[in-house]
């Protein structure tokens, strides 16, 4: 199985390095592809534990090799130069002495894990929920659609995810350094960093019809030297990228961010960017 995901690897990278040779010099609406690399840590643990959400087939897990270590660096971006912090002292609450959980007696922003209903710790695996049958957009749908609306579609999206999920670290959050995972619910509020905005949106717009042939997910630097996590969409004019930290969809040149790596769309296998 290691030497099948090593060909795989293999094969891919030579098409990217293709790719972005052919690439025209100066501007380049899509971001050219270097050589395959293993999937960050937080992505291959959201695919353990919780494969509805990692969105891929059974066959692309085992490409993934995720009993292998994998890329370490947290991307717990939330863009803010005062880390929010969950403190039982500044809210209003009280400790009950038989099951040792905070209580809530008025708006609370301090919690424990008893608090997250769909929490599940990294490692383990979050039981599959039944398929809901609706009639839902087809992504023939989107194809015929003019650019022009595509990107208000992505622009409502990008700003309505922002807007609605509260920034917070995963160590406020989950006492973990890294831990992708779709926004937490809290007292009726969602909180989450960067990669967490990455795949609510990545979520949102598949279900508006979106093919997963065109999302992916990618991993920056940004100019703070934060490692960063986004979500990218190719449309005919290039890549575009649906950031927590701007309300607009944007080219991915026009960002000041050292590219890092990119997942190739609607599988397991990531590229150098």
């Amino acid at each position: 199985m290691f030497q099948t995901r090593k060909i795989v690897i293999g094969v891919i990278s030579a098409a990217a390095m293709m790719i972005g040779a052919s690439a025209q010099a100066g501007s380049m609406p899509f971001q050219p592809r270097g050589e395959g690399v293993g999937a960050p840590a937080g992505f291959a643990d959201l695919c353990r534990r919780d494969v509805q959400t990692c969105g891929l087939p059974t066959g692309q897990l085992a490409l993934m090799g995720i009993s292998a270590p994998a890329s370490l660096t947290p991307t717990s971006s939330i863009g803010s130069t005062a880390q929010q912090r969950f403190d039982a002292a500044m809210a209003g609450v009280v400790q009950d002495e038989d099951d040792q959980r905070f209580i809530a007696v008025e708006k609370v922003e301090a919690f424990t894990f008893a608090d997250i209903e769909d929490f599940v710790p990294a490692g383990q695996l979050r039981p599959m929920a039944a398929p809901v049958l609706e009639v839902a957009p087809t992504t023939s749908q989107w194809a015929a659609r003019a650019e022009r609306e595509q990107l208000k579609l992505l622009n409502l999206v990008n700003q309505s995810v922002n807007r609605e999920v509260k920034k917070a670290s995963d160590m406020d959050l989950y006492g973990m350094p890294e831990y992708w995972s779709l926004p937490r619910v809290i007292d009726g509020k969602k909180y989450g960093d960067c990669e967490d905005y990455a795949l609510e949106k990545r979520r949102q717009l598949i279900a508006a019809g979106v093919p997963e042939s065109a999302l992916s997910l990618a991993v920056a630097v940004t100019a703070r030297g934060e490692s960063h996590a986004v979500l990218m969409i190719s449309l005919k004019t290039g890549d575009w990228v649906l950031d927590n930290l701007t309300p607009w969809a944007t080219p991915w040149e026009d960002l000041n961010y050292r590219w890092v790596q990119r997942q190739v769309p609607g599988t397991a296998l990531w590229t150098t960017a």
